[in-house]
């Protein structure tokens, strides 16, 4: 499974775990579970959510490995430098993830 995360602005705590390809999203305290294991080949047309906004961007299968993109959550701008610095490359670095399994 590739995992390719999108910043998003938020105070909402998000925690993802997954299992083989199902993914569980939690957003302050409600959780939704995705499994993606049925997806064949090409994109899904809908990702149905009680969360919102629903954490899963996109899914599609590609050669036979799973594509996902995720809401990454960003907080508010802190105002220690140091702080700060760390801050903006979270919505600068590209953040991309390989899970075998």
């Amino acid at each position: 499974m590739r995992i390719t995360y999108v910043p998003q602005r938020t105070d909402a705590d998000v925690v993802y775990t997954f299992d083989g390809e199902c993914i569980t999203a939690t957003v302050d305290g409600i959780t939704d579970t995705f499994d993606f294991s049925s997806l064949p080949d090409g994109e899904a047309a809908e990702i149905v959510s009680v969360l919102t906004p629903c954490p899963v961007l996109a899914a599609k299968r590609v050669d036979g490995e799973l594509h996902i993109t995720l809401l990454r959550a960003i907080p508010a701008r802190p105002s220690d430098p140091q702080e700060l610095e760390v801050w903006k490359r979270l919505w600068t670095d590209d953040l991309e993830v390989i899970i075998d399994g």
